[in-house]
């Protein structure tokens, strides 16, 4: 055993090399998504501030997909050339059917007091939601952006090893632009250096 500590020991100097790279690739590939990405994975879709609502329908201020807000719904900015915009959100579904109908449509139906009984009559929300602006939440809770240069690495470091880092690349995709992955296969390639890279 002590042997093997003494051989671990004197195997640190030649990874100092190694490590030195593994910094370098991080800060450079950091400040990168930084300049880039900074604040962009927040991007929801919102409804129009003058839309008015009456009654006591209360929605959500953003789109969130009905399978999980862990998942969700990045849209690009009008300056951007991102894959997602508002526009592809898909129609709310009640009961596995598209809901069809219009807010003025259910003002109507209301006062007449109308009951919705048919397939597909149901208001489609989602068709509100067409203003895509900065939110306040990130991916994960939070810890999936590249608002500062510490979550930068947190994500890098996700990347490297190659846990979830499709998802994290298609979420940059649809805020920034398709090109984006040319950045994360070219991080992937370099981090291969790392002691650290192929963690399962």
């Amino acid at each position: 055993m002590r042997i093997l500590v003494n051989l671990l020991l004197d195997t640190l100097p030649m990874l100092g090399n190694v490590l030195l790279l593994c910094f370098f690739v991080f800060f450079i590939f950091g400040i990168i998504g930084v300049q880039l990405w900074a604040g962009l994975l927040r991007n929801r879709c919102f409804m129009d501030e003058n839309l008015t609502i009456q009654g006591n329908i209360t929605l959500p201020p953003y789109y969130q997909p009905e399978e999980d807000d862990e998942m969700p719904f990045i849209c690009s900015l009008s300056g951007d050339n991102g894959i997602m915009g508002c526009h592809e959100i898909p129609p709310l579904k009640e009961r596995g059917h598209e809901c069809c109908l219009d807010k003025d449509d259910y003002f109507y139906y209301i006062s007449v007091r109308q009951e919705f009984n048919v397939s597909g009559m149901c208001v489609n929300w989602n068709q509100y939601y067409n203003e895509c602006r900065t939110g306040n939440s990130n991916p994960h809770k939070g810890a999936i952006n590249f608002d500062n240069i510490g979550y930068a690495w947190i994500v890098i470091f996700q990347v490297i090893t190659l846990e979830g880092w499709v998802e994290i690349m298609y979420y940059v995709m649809d805020a920034h632009s398709f090109y984006n992955f040319i950045y994360f296969i070219l991080l992937i390639i370099v981090s291969n250096k790392c002691p650290f890279a192929s963690v399962d």
